[in-house]
């Protein structure tokens, strides 16, 4: 358990929102909103380069004449994709050259005979070559990614609020923020929806998935090392991550939610969410239900 969980524990913030009177709800809400946003994908993985004492990686990207931005961006790219086209690292990676398709292909090639990253020859692929520690991946795969609301969000005014109270962020995915207008009035009222775990999908979910001890007689190795993957993921962070807000305990919560450029509505979770896959979606259910015909 993480030391702001245990610390979270110890003064009796959590674990079941269920039962806490608003302030503590509230509180408890902002704690993990702190624990989120230290651990937001991109500067937790850069940390890890730019604080690393085994290895000056500033310093070694300065003897080769490599963009320090660039670099760094590079290698927290490799870290998320593992192994990436050309394309990829070039739409990714533009920005720090002035949108320089070519001056960026030129500091990829840099960085190629500076042994910050590998190159497969077949696959004509650039592969990783500098990885983060197995605690730090866990803890990214845990808080990485928008948790749920133990609170009601607060209300959108403006195309640049969230729902959460410690931060603010576009209510358009990606990079599309535009101030024409957006429909709050929907976001708002969807996320005031209040959900709930469904038990005893969540517990037939985690016992069926728990017999991965040999593959199916007409599966793959392959297909079954994925279901393996995909078992572990999913009890190391989903289950896990519910267990901390409270909500494996049936506990009320709330999703936040944005739009895309079509004004598409997508729920704002990761382990958690409704628009998920089969499972996920099994999982999630209205805490006020009614029967409608």
């Amino acid at each position: 358990m993480s030391t702001m969980f245990a610390l979270l524990k110890q003064e009796e913030i959590g674990p079941e929102p269920e039962g806490m009177d608003t302030s503590k709800a509230l509180e408890f809400q902002i704690e993990i909103e702190k624990l989120f946003h230290k651990n937001q994908l991109f500067p937790r993985i850069k940390g890890e380069f730019t604080n690393c004492k085994e290895f000056d990686f500033e310093a070694h990207m300065r003897k080769h004449d490599i963009n320090v931005e660039f670099g760094m961006d590079l290698l927290v790219q490799m870290v998320l994709h593992k192994r990436a086209p050309i394309q990829t690292l070039v739409g990714s990676l533009r920005k720090h050259l002035g949108d320089d398709c070519q001056k960026t292909a030129d500091e990829l090639i840099k960085a190629l005979k500076a042994d910050l990253v590998d190159w497969h020859p077949v696959q004509r692929q650039f592969i990783i070559r500098f990885g983060i520690s197995p605690d730090i991946q866990e803890d990214l795969d845990r808080y990485q990614y928008p948790l749920p609301m133990v609170v009601e969000p607060k209300e959108l005014t403006c195309n640049r609020s969230s729902g959460y109270y410690t931060g603010k962020d576009s209510v358009i995915l990606r990079h599309n923020h535009h101030e024409l207008d957006v429909c709050l009035d929907h976001l708002n009222a969807v996320n005031k929806t209040k959900f709930k775990v469904n038990q005893q999908v969540a517990t037939t979910i985690k016992n069926r998935w728990r017999n991965l001890d040999k593959p199916k007689p007409d599966e793959e190795a392959g297909e079954y090392q994925k279901r393996v993957k995909a078992f572990e993921k999913f009890n190391n962070s989903a289950f896990d991550v519910m267990h901390h807000l409270g909500l494996a305990a049936e506990g009320e919560f709330y999703f936040t939610h944005k739009v895309d450029k079509r004004g598409r509505t997508y729920c704002q979770g990761y382990v958690c969410n409704y628009q998920g896959n089969a499972w996920q979606k099994a999982m999630i259910e209205f805490a006020n239900q009614e029967v409608t015909e």
